[in-house]
């Protein structure tokens, strides 16, 4: 998931990926920074133990974000 925000002549984007581990359990990761930067200003890794629960997290967190200021891109 890409969410978007524009502020000020920048453009900030937060991304939200979800993969299936070798171990069975779902990592997330959450990378942000400016859009028009080569590398992310930071790279967050947590873990879920179901996919269902990988999910609710990551509506979790657009939430938050949309209340930022943040929208969706893709």
């Amino acid at each position: 998931m890409l969410l978007l925000k524009s502020s000020s002549q920048r453009i900030y984007y937060y991304k939200i990926n979800v993969y299936q581990t070798l171990f069975g359990d779902y990592l997330i990761q959450k990378e942000y920074g400016l859009q028009r930067n080569i590398q992310p200003t930071n790279v967050i890794k947590e873990y879920a133990d179901s996919k269902k629960e990988a999910l609710f997290r990551v509506l979790d967190i657009a939430v938050d974000k949309k209340e930022l200021g943040y929208l969706k891109a893709s």
